[in-house]
């Protein structure tokens, strides 16, 4: 995987393997909204997300990353943070086709090194915390959570 040093227009490329180049943005202007639910129904990234509510949280999250393969959106991540000490990773996701090819990992990676905090955490999908050990995350012993259904929270394997 190969950065882009300079990026122009706000924009950051990336190229990974022959012929194919990723493009991160934080534009939240160019994002369809019915198409980033498609995209967390296909990841798959929990329930079904509606549009309008998910481009809010989007657009009310301090840091944003969308992935774009020419012009289809293939991956993206957002963090909430005080800007100063703590920053929270949520949503990151990436279509099927496109996963193992570093596209998440370069959407981590922009997350951490945008936050500019001392602590970041993040919510992963169950199964797939091991995956964020090898940017530094570690399971909490102290972190607690209040869900709208403590069933379901247990049944997805969110809480214990």
């Amino acid at each position: 995987m190969c950065f882009d040093i300079a990026p122009r227009d706000g924009r950051q490329r990336i190229v990974i393997g022959p012929g194919m180049e990723i493009t991160l943005s934080t534009d939240v202007d160019v994002i369809s909204w019915q198409e980033l639910a498609r995209l967390f129904e296909l990841a798959p990234l929990g329930k079904k997300r509606d549009p309008k509510m998910l481009g809010l949280a989007f657009r009310n999250s301090l840091l944003k990353v969308f992935a774009f393969d020419g012009s289809k959106l293939v991956g993206a991540g957002r963090a909430l943070s005080d800007g100063v000490w703590r920053a929270a990773i949520y949503d990151v996701a990436v279509l099927p086709e496109y996963q193992g090819k570093g596209i998440g990992s370069a959407i981590i990676q922009h997350l951490i090194h945008a936050a500019h905090v001392d602590v970041i955490m993040l919510y992963a999908a169950p199964g797939k915390e091991k995956y964020y050990e090898h940017f530094g995350f570690r399971k909490m012993k102290t972190a607690m959570a209040i869900m709208p259904s403590e069933a379901e929270a247990r049944k997805r394997g969110l809480i214990d």
